[in-house]
């Protein structure tokens, strides 16, 4: 849907974005996904930057579709060790609230249909991933170098995951307030 000038009435939100022709079907398929669970994303980035104090430019998301869950997500000591150790938190999304049952795993009724969510620093997404999915050897780049860097002002670095392909983008305009006493001038 467009107004007289040819723009979407949906402003500047993902949905107008998800419209745009250029985009190829798995790009948008995977933005439809990060969509979806949007909402709770925010929320968790901004208990993140709060609780870790960690500015939001240096915050990654890694959103895992569920039909991936096994590339990253398994038993083994090393996904646990990897999430653990690097200081990332994961959960299970739903419709953009957090699912009950542990990450990675099927909440109760056996829905195996949810996206997961990994997020904390870019240096520890970006280590985490190139331990759970290590570029091919005849890799022309780093696919997850976009990490290296801080995202750009008031926004993070997402990466989407599905059975097909990979999709990075940078993702909002947080702002952050300090509601510190004693670095607010007197009245």
């Amino acid at each position: 849907m467009s107004n007289d000038g040819g723009r979407s009435l949906h402003g500047c939100g993902l949905e107008a974005y998800l419209e745009e022709p250029g985009l190829t079907e798995g790009q948008r398929r995977r933005l439809g996904l990060f969509h979806a669970v949007e909402g709770g994303i925010c929320t968790r980035i901004e208990r993140l930057c709060t609780e870790e104090a960690i500015e939001v430019t240096d915050v990654a998301v890694l959103v895992v579709a569920p039909d991936v869950h096994a590339l990253f997500f398994t038993n083994d000591a090393l996904t646990n060790d990897a999430l653990t150790n690097d200081a990332l938190t994961n959960d299970a999304l739903t419709d953009g609230a957090l699912a009950d049952g542990a990450p990675g795993q099927p909440t109760g009724g056996g829905d195996v249909a949810r996206t997961s969510v990994i997020l904390g620093h870019r240096d520890k997404l970006h280590a985490f991933l190139h331990t759970m999915l290590p570029p091919s050897d005849d890799a022309p780049f780093d696919p997850y170098a976009d990490l290296l860097d801080p995202a750009p002002s008031r926004c993070v670095r997402v990466l989407i995951v599905d059975h097909d392909s990979l999709t990075v983008m940078s993702y909002g305009t947080f702002v952050t307030v300090s509601m510190d006493a004693a670095r607010m001038p007197m009245a």
